[in-house]
């Protein structure tokens, strides 16, 4: 738990190029989320945004690693621009859209969106994309079987486009004397003397009965083990928005969560871009999504989240997988429960003051924060205290959005939370479980002996881990 952008400059002490998958569904600046700045400024403050964790999230990623971005028309092509920059337009992978609506919105004034975009980046070219496993419907199309211990088979067109001059030659069936060319404009797939031994070996199908044009034998055992995917995502096959609030109802009992994602889409994604053990990231973690389907398939995975509802809805998500739930994907990948993890929090300062400024409702409670803050808080060194005390009547004049942003204009940013460099210094009191575990979390993994002091130079970017 904590701010995203410092969680992951705290996580690259340890997780710098380990990390295979990172999925992330960021806020889509549409107006109706955290970005309520005015709009000459909410385009240019969203794309610093996504910029700074981006590039950060570029150095987490394994050279085979990859990234994967929801995000709507709203910002969808500026983030595509942005992502070029940071990853590179070499990398780019796909532009995959997922049709997250299975009704359209009569009351929409101009078109009814039914489509968010996924961004696919890799890291560089060592990344390989696996295949989906084959469905039973398309396995069904295998029907056929001649007993010649090759399997089930289907017949298979055996021309092609790319015409070749070599590969336009007539053939003759067998059975009827009948010769047959390729259609206009194309050839078939090889050569005459290859068609031939097919044809002694049985491997061309000429109809039913026999009298028929000649087809491909195509044997189920000889495809490969899975398909290709597309760049377009059906809600039968990923779920919609309306299955991923279900799922977390049936979870809770309410709906918790505004905008979730289905767990179908997160185990199409971690199919295509992940192995069993791989390592997954979302620094947007939400409702827990991504984190339930890693844990149900296997994966290892980091969740990031600032919001309080990580403790009463993410957590308690998890909590529910290791139970056993039945919900979302479990029954597709036989989930029976089991597991574990470790939830820990930044330790925090004045992000605590930052978290009571953008709830508080009324100026009463933005009075009672500034005087407390003024006590205890960490002020910009900029600001003379004494100066904001004097001007109580300015302050209690400004409107309820500007009193949030004086306040937050008056905070030490370096100082939302604890330095891992100040983890031992008194005035920050922190206990000694909390600093073993910090120890256990960016040294265990790297370090053969504990961390000396040398060792933990100051980083202003890199802020101490909390265990609850």
């Amino acid at each position: 738990k904590g701010n995203n952008l410092l969680a992951l400059a705290s996580l690259t002490k340890r997780f710098t190029g380990r990390v295979k998958l990172i999925y992330i569904d960021p806020p889509y600046n549409t107006g109706s989320d955290s970005f309520g700045y005015n709009d000459r400024f909410r385009h240019s403050t969203w794309l610093t945004f996504m910029t700074n964790r981006l590039n950060i999230a570029r150095e987490l990623l394994s050279d085979d690693g990859s990234i994967w971005i929801s995000i709507d028309d709203d910002e969808g092509h500026y983030l595509k621009v942005l992502s070029d920059e940071i990853f590179g337009r070499d990398n780019f992978v796909a532009a995959v859209h997922w049709h997250k609506n299975y009704a359209s919105a009569n009351d929409s004034k101009t078109f009814s969106t039914v489509l968010d975009c996924i961004l696919v980046y890799r890291k560089t070219s060592a990344f390989t994309r696996n295949l989906l496993p084959r469905t039973d419907k398309q396995n069904h199309l295998y029907k056929y079987d001649s007993n010649d211990g090759m399997g089930r088979w289907r017949p298979d067109n055996l021309s092609v486009r790319t015409y070749t001059a070599a590969y336009d030659y007539p053939i003759k069936n067998p059975n009827t004397g009948v010769i047959y060319n390729p259609p206009k404009g194309r050839c078939w797939m090889t050569n005459q003397e290859t068609v031939q031994q097919w044809i002694r070996d049985g491997r061309i199908f000429f109809g039913q009965k026999g009298d028929g044009a000649p087809q491909l034998k195509r044997y189920l055992n000889e495809v490969q083990d899975g398909t290709v995917p597309t760049t377009y995502w059906s809600f039968d096959e990923c779920g919609h928005n309306d299955e991923a609030r279900k799922e977390i109802k049936k979870l809770f009992d309410k709906d918790l969560f505004g905008t979730p994602k289905p767990e179908r889409l997160l185990e199409r994604i971690l199919t295509l871009a992940t192995n069993a053990g791989d390592l997954v990231l979302d620094y947007h973690v939400g409702s827990g999504t991504t984190a339930a389907v890693a844990h149900k398939m296997g994966r290892r995975y980091i969740g990031v989240e600032q919001m309080n509802y990580i403790r009463t809805l993410t957590v308690e998500r998890l909590v529910k997988v290791i139970g056993g739930e039945g919900g979302g994907i479990s029954g597709r990948v036989g989930w029976t429960g089991g597991g574990s993890f470790v939830y820990c929090e930044l330790a925090s300062l004045n992000q605590k003051f930052v978290d009571a400024i953008e709830c508080a409702t009324d100026n009463a409670t933005l009075s009672a924060i500034l005087k407390q803050m003024l006590a205890t808080g960490f002020i910009s060194h900029k600001v003379n205290p004494a100066k904001i005390e004097a001007s109580a009547d300015e302050f209690a004049a400004l409107t309820l959005d500007g009193q949030k942003r004086f306040l937050l204009e008056l905070l030490d940013k370096n100082l939302l939370y604890v330095n891992l460099s100040d983890l031992d210094d008194a005035e920050f009191a922190v206990a000694d479980s909390d600093k073993q575990f910090t120890r256990s979390f960016y040294f265990n993994s790297d370090t053969t002996s504990p961390p000396t002091a040398s060792a933990m130079a100051p980083n202003p970017t890199t802020a101490a881990i909390v265990r609850l």
